[in-house]
């Protein structure tokens, strides 16, 4: 009997693949912002009782476990949702070599933790590793089945098992380090999540592994596949060497801080544009045959992220100095430059964070390879001039690399799937201008505000100032976008009201 194949999505029409994708987004961004509430006050609480120690393990733990996610996980399995037609012994193929080499990498971290911990400076670490290399066996099961789910985009199952997964993980995070369990709080908390995650995902699927397996299928997912695993050998470098470098100067300590002004600003990214950024190489993948569509999506999508994350990420830097303290405590405020550095990031996460996933999307899988290269080689050059200055330091050389390689990340997307690189740069420059403009009222309104205010006044206060100044800036500068914006929310309303159509 011939294997059974599995057509992709694009068989169906665009505005099909629309109204799966408007059904996504609706279920992705519940859970987004109920779980940035969520998230939020739990870190809040689990920061001050714990410090920024734990935090700094667990980060340079996982600059251990990032060698082996260059190898396993997304490496393997994007090609399953990215290629056109797939069939069983795709399938098998994948679970048995992601299976087989997870738990190869398992056996040596587990047997060598303590050298490796001596040797990225962090002898904390090796009491941590064995446990986690359980964890990355049990989270690897889920692989496929999970990539099935996106390549459906039926992500509506991922987000509901994730939302139980996340309030019972961080509930039991939240008691262990109340109980004064330290950086086994997170830990148990991860394997809670991990177990949770990966028996929901595999009973919604509704796939189980068959023994299938063939040379051929390998063949046929190793171009893919080795592109991707390149591209994610590159990116755990760039993303290494900044933390690395950091452990050098500054201990478990400074990675703590670092990684903390990482979270916050990832957070809020997170919360305004995850759930497009975690569907848009599936979306493309699907509507890569018809560009116009593509063109007319990233237009309505760019339009609105730049209009919400350019006040939100400005604004909240210029609040981070009084909000950081309160939330998690003095001990924190070492972090707050280090934020303030990563938000002014999101002027180029509106819309140069989909340029990776666009380009693959469209089957363009070396691109990528060139941007991250380019921006190893610009951490490097940076490195000993900012080195010097810490967190603050690194954090800046993060942000300038960002910023550096934006262009031509855009250029590339322009070249592979013909979506103009200059709109791109300047798709949302009323948005910023308005946000800027927030900005100086926001700093002047400051100047005049009492010095006794609580913080809680005084943070309400910059921040309804802040609202204002945007929303009547944007009616006046911006009034073409809002109307963008408008026309934008109409035509994914007319595809989501089909919505019924496509399941």
């Amino acid at each position: 009997m011939p294997p059974a194949r599995y057509r992709s999505p694009s068989d169906m029409t665009a505005s099909l693949v629309i109204r799966r994708a408007m059904r996504n987004l609706v279920w992705m961004f519940a859970h987004s912002w109920g779980s940035a509430v969520f998230g939020l006050v739990s870190f809040a609480i689990m920061a001050r009782i714990l410090g920024p120690e734990p935090y700094g393990v667990m980060a340079l733990a996982s600059l251990v476990f990032g060698v082996v996610g260059i190898f396993v996980g997304p490496p393997l399995t994007e090609s399953l949702q990215q290629r056109e037609e797939i069939t069983d012994t795709h399938l098998d193929t994948t679970f048995w070599l992601n299976s087989g080499l997870t738990i190869l990498f398992s056996m040596v971290i587990a047997l060598l933790a303590g050298p490796i911990a001596s040797l990225i400076g962090a002898p904390a670490v090796a009491d941590v590793l064995p446990a986690l290399s359980l964890l990355m066996v049990v989270g690897s099961i889920e692989g496929v089945p999970g990539a099935l789910l996106q390549r459906r985009l039926e992500n509506e199952k991922v987000v509901l098992i994730e939302t139980v997964s996340e309030v019972v993980s961080t509930g039991t995070g939240l008691v262990l380090a109340i109980m004064g369990f330290g950086v086994w709080a997170l830990v148990l908390s991860m394997a809670v999540g991990t177990v949770i995650s990966a028996a929901g995902i595999i009973y919604v699927a509704k796939w189980r592994p068959g023994f299938a397996v063939s040379g051929e299928a390998f063949r046929e997912l190793f171009g893919f596949n080795r592109d991707t695993i390149l591209t994610y050998l590159l990116g755990y470098i760039d993303d290494a060497i900044p933390r690395f470098l950091l452990s050098i100067v500054g201990g478990e300590r400074a990675v703590g801080l670092l990684a903390m002004a990482g979270n916050v600003s990832g957070m809020l990214t997170e919360l305004l544009m995850g759930p497009f950024n975690e569907i848009a190489m599936n979306v493309v993948a699907r509507l890569q045959s018809s560009r116009k569509t593509v063109h007319d999506l990233l237009d309505r999508v760019f339009a609105m992220t730049t209009a919400a994350i350019y006040p939100a990420t400005l604004g909240l830097a210029m609040v981070a100095p009084l909000l950081i303290p309160l939330l998690v405590g003095e001990e924190w405020v070492a972090a707050i430059l280090p934020v303030q550095i990563f938000l002014i990031l999101g002027i180029r996460d509106a819309t140069g964070t989909f340029n990776i996933a666009i380009l693959r999307g469209v089957g363009d899988s070396r691109s990528p390879l060139l941007i991250l290269m380019i921006g190893i080689v610009l951490l490097g050059v940076m490195a000993p001039f900012l080195m010097p200055y810490g967190v603050s330091g690194i954090a800046a050389m993060i942000a300038l690399r960002t910023f550096l390689t934006w262009p031509l990340s855009a250029w590339l997307v322009q070249k592979a799937a013909g979506y103009s690189a200059l709109h791109q740069l300047t798709v949302g420059w009323r948005a910023l201008l308005s946000a800027l403009g927030m900005v100086g009222a926001v700093w002047w309104v400051r100047s005049f505000l009492p010095e006794g205010l609580p913080e809680v006044v005084t943070i309400a206060c910059l921040v309804a100032t802040g609202m204002l100044v945007y929303a009547g800036l944007m009616l006046v500068i911006g009034a073409r976008q809002v109307r963008e914006i408008r026309n934008g929310m109409s035509w994914f309303r007319n595809h989501h009201d089909g919505v019924a159509d496509a399941v």
